[in-house]
């Protein structure tokens, strides 16, 4: 794994590749004086002849020639400064990763911009760790040179660019422990993994992990997470993760995830194309055990709740039926017309558990949850519903400023009335139209006056047909929606400080 830390002491650098961010703007006067002038000559030389003009996303690599400490020098075009943002930053600085492995380079030195804030400061370190990952787990030979140290040159508050720097790197790495557990195959990631991987977290005194098993989940009641697991082998399981940074009076966030660690559809079976990709059907809960060890690492001052309802969905003469009524966690009744439609129903388990276990300040929940929320929005956009405009102001705001898109579905009455069921409260599915927002309706059943933004993943969490290309997101899961939530948390945190 990549480590990146703040580096001052330009008169003594030493580097096999020196990275210098371009604007358009400073393409006329170019140098790298303040560092080594090495290098200038042939910089007037590509400028003068326009072999680089800091277009966005170009990259021109200058060798050295005279046996300098700095062997090479890359420069990357930025484009127009006035249209910076960080999610520019992010993706172009993987771009210097990506090529940085092609010329089999395992370390280098970034020059970042002088206007520099701690956003793109952030967006940098994201950037580079984001770009880094690769899946290699069942690979015999890894592909490439792994990239081992990066380091920033910071002339000024080196102090506070150094926490700034390990935040993001925490941060990302949260992301990467993510994608790595959502990127396991089913035959290696059952619900008991996933609670293996959470109780990892316990190293952290304030964090603790409690799993409700089968057995218990009778006793209580949990007649949804129950019913979609009686198929499979694997047992299901109610992981809670409990963060405890703040007085027991302080009511907690709450971060709800669906985990169905593999999605067969069950008796109501999905089509054979493409089923291989039901193992990120876990990628909701998967996030969940991301947020809480980005909480605990970051040591935040405010309590955290995270609550993963795991299941396996698969097809057996034990499996629940189209035609069930399920009693829920909260004792109301859902009639069962499509098994395929799981989701919903170990989230509204997890949800009134949520409500009342913990009496959270807000809930969230993310999960892959519909393919109409693809079919709404594609595959780069999630889908966003919630009962407080104020908790849904904010995810979006955030949303904005780490470049993970979402975007707000309207939850009226009416579409709760298409879940109306003539033998139990509601139906697990409500026709064919606004199938995402259905789905978050039958949720709200479960949240009560809860603050509460429902999350709908499905069409981002991994790279998929349609999704755009981003170097900090290569194949596989992406921890969609990490980064916007750990603003979210974070905003929190700043207010007990």
């Amino acid at each position: 794994m990549v480590i990146i830390e703040a580096e001052n002491n330009i008169l003594s650098l030493k580097t096999q590749l020196l990275v210098n961010y371009v604007f358009t703007d400073q393409v006329s006067s170019l140098s790298l004086s303040e560092i080594t002038t090495d290098f200038d000559p042939i910089i007037r030389e590509i400028v003068e002849t326009r072999e680089f003009t800091a277009k966005e996303g170009s990259i021109c690599v200058i060798h050295n020639t005279v046996g300098s400490n700095i062997k090479r020098v890359l420069l990357l075009g930025m484009g127009d400064k006035k249209k910076l943002e960080p999610e520019k930053t992010r993706n172009l600085t993987g771009k210097v990763v990506n090529k940085s492995k092609e010329l089999s380079i395992n370390e280098f030195v970034l020059v970042p911009f002088m206007e520099m804030d701690k956003d793109h400061l952030s967006a940098i370190v994201e950037g580079i760790k984001l770009s880094d990952y690769s899946f290699n787990n069942y690979k015999k030979d890894e592909d490439g040179t792994d990239l081992n140290q990066v380091r920033i040159l910071i002339g000024k508050n080196l102090d506070t660019n150094q926490n700034a720097i390990r935040n993001s790197s925490v941060l990302s790495d949260a992301v990467i422990f993510t994608r790595d557990i959502s990127n396991l195959p089913p035959n290696d990631c059952s619900p008991k993994v996933l609670a293996n991987f959470s109780e990892k977290l316990t190293e952290n005194k304030k964090t603790k992990v409690r799993v409700i098993e089968k057995e218990e989940m009778e006793s209580y009641g949990f007649g949804g997470i129950l019913a979609v697991g009686r198929g499979s082998s694997s047992s299901p399981k109610l992981i809670v993760i409990e963060y405890s940074g703040s007085t027991k009076n302080d009511k907690p966030i709450v971060i709800v995830g669906k985990a169905v660690t593999f999605d067969t559809g069950g008796i109501s079976i999905k089509p054979s194309e493409k089923m291989e990709e039901m193992k990120y059907d876990k990628c909701g809960g998967c996030n969940v055990i991301g947020i809480m060890k980005a909480v605990s690492d970051l040591n935040f001052d405010i309590n955290v709740i995270g609550i993963i309802p795991a299941v396996e969905n698969m097809p057996s003469g034990n499996s629940y039926r189209p035609g069930d009524i399920i009693r829920m966690y909260n004792s109301k009744t859902v009639e069962v017309l499509n098994t395929d439609a799981e989701g919903r129903i170990i989230l509204g388990d997890a949800l009134a558990f949520a409500v009342k276990t913990f009496a959270p300040r807000a809930i969230i929940d993310m999960a892959t949850l519909t393919g109409a929320a693809i079919i709404a929005l594609g595959s780069n956009v999630a889908a966003l519903v919630g009962n407080n405009k104020e908790l849904v102001t904010k995810i979006l705001e955030y949303s904005n400023q780490t470049g993970e898109k979402i975007w707000e579905l309207p939850l009226f009455e009416d579409y709760k009335e298409q879940l109306k069921s003539s033998n139990a409260d509601m139906k697990n599915i409500g026709g064919r139209g606004a199938g995402a927002i259905t789905a978050a309706a039958f949720l709200s059943n479960f949240v009560e006056d809860t603050p509460w933004v429902h999350l709908d993943i499905a069409g981002t969490a991994w790279n998929q047909e349609g999704t755009k290309e981003k170097t900090y997101n290569p194949k596989g899961a992406t921890g969609f929606g990490i980064r916007t939530i750990i603003k979210y948390i974070s905003s929190h945190n700043a207010e007990q400080e």
